[in-house]
C-alpha cells in the first residue's frame, strides 16, 4: 500500500488528532499519504492536498464510525479500491481499528492483510412512464417506509418466481449480510454471517401474524409494491433515494458490483459482535 487517502468525519475528530496520527504513522512508513482540500489546513505537512482524487489511490482509509464508512464506500466501488476504518464510533463493525490500535495499521506495508468483496444491493423504483434506478447501492440496506417511521404501510412483496406474501407494517428493511447486524437486527431479524451472500427482508413493527423475517438466496430479484394510499420513502444506506406512490413498485437485487473491505483479522463476525456488545453494556 503506497499511496492512501484519509477521509476524516470531522464532526467526530473534531480536531483531527486522531487523523493526524494517522497520517503521521503512515508517512513514517513510506506512504503517500492524500487528503481533499477541505481538511489542508489541520493536515499540512503529513498529506498531499487532493483537489482531484487519482487514480493511483490504493486505499481508502476511514477515520470515524460505521456510518463514515459506509458513506466512503461509494468512492470505494467507483475507484474499485479497498477500504479500511480507524473506528471513532460506537460499535465499529466495519471500522475495526481503535484509536488505541493504530499499530495494526503497520500490517499495510508486511502484507498481513486480507481483502474481503461485500455483497452490495441494488435498488429501482418503477413508476407509470420511468424506472428510476438509484446511483448508490447499499451496503447496509434498502429501506421503504413512511419518511417519520409513524402510520401504517401496506405493502406486498414477490420474488423472482412470482411467489410473495403481504405486509401490514411500520416498512421493510431489505439488506445485505453486513446490514443484518444493523437497523435490521434492531428489527428483531437474524444475524447473518457476512460471507453467506443473501438478501434479508425484515419487517418493521409489523401489524399481522406473519412478522418473520425471510432470507433469500443472492440471484433472487425482490419486487415490493406500495399497496396503501400515501406514499412511501425508498431510502439506501439512509439517504433518500425515492417516492413510492400507491401502486408503484421497488425492485431490489444484488449487485454485480462489490465493496472491497481490508482487514487485519480473521472473519470472526460472532466474536466481533459479542465483544461490542460487552463494551457497549459497560457504558
Amino acid at each position: 500500500m503506497k499511496n492512501i487517502l484519509i477521509v476524516p468525519n470531522q464532526s467526530k475528530d473534531r480536531d483531527l488528532c486522531t487523523s493526524t496520527r494517522v497520517a503521521e504513522l503512515l508517512k513514517s512508513k513510506g506512504a503517500t499519504v492524500l487528503v481533499e482540500s477541505k481538511y489542508s489546513t489541520d493536515l499540512t505537512g503529513n498529506a498531499i492536498v487532493a483537489d482531484v482524487i487519482p487514480d493511483s489511490i490504493d486505499l481508502i482509509l476511514v477515520v470515524g464510525g460505521d456510518g463514515s464508512v459506509i458513506d466512503a464506500s461509494v468512492l470505494a466501488v467507483e475507484l474499485d479500491i479497498p477500504i479500511l476504518g480507524v473506528n471513532l464510533g460506537n460499535l465499529g463493525y466495519l471500522a475495526e481499528v481503535e484509536p488505541s490500535e493504530l499499530d495494526a495499521l503497520n500490517g499495510l506495508f508486511t502484507g498481513e492483510y486480507k481483502i474481503e468483496q461485500k455483497m452490495l444491493l441494488s435498488v429501482s423504483v418503477t413508476s407509470a412512464n420511468e424506472v428510476k434506478t438509484s446511483q448508490r447501492l447499499a451496503l447496509n440496506d434498502v429501506i421503504i417506509s413512511h419518511e417519520t417511521y409513524v402510520g401504517l404501510a401496506e405493502l406486498s412483496l414477490k420474488n423472482s418466481h412470482g411467489s410473495g406474501v403481504k405486509y401490514r407494517a411500520d416498512g421493510l428493511i431489505l439488506s445485505t449480510p453486513v446490514g443484518s447486524t444493523a437497523y435490521s437486527l434492531s428489527a428483531g431479524g437474524p444475524i447473518v454471517s457476512h460471507d453467506i451472500d443473501s438478501i434479508l427482508v425484515t419487517p418493521i413493527c409489523p401489524h399481522a401474524f406473519f412478522n418473520r423475517s425471510v432470507i433469500f438466496k443472492p440471484t433472487e430479484e425482490i419486487t415490493v409494491c406500495n399497496n396503501g394510499g400515501s406514499a412511501l420513502n425508498v431510502t439506501v444506506d439512509g439517504r433518500f433515494f425515492a417516492k413510492l406512490a400507491p401502486e408503484e413498485a421497488c425492485t431490489v437485487r444484488a449487485s454485480e458490483k462489490r465493496v472491497k473491505m481490508l482487514t487485519f483479522t480473521e472473519n470472526n463476525l460472532f466474536a466481533t459482535l459479542f465483544g461490542k456488545m460487552r463494551k457497549i453494556e459497560k457504558i
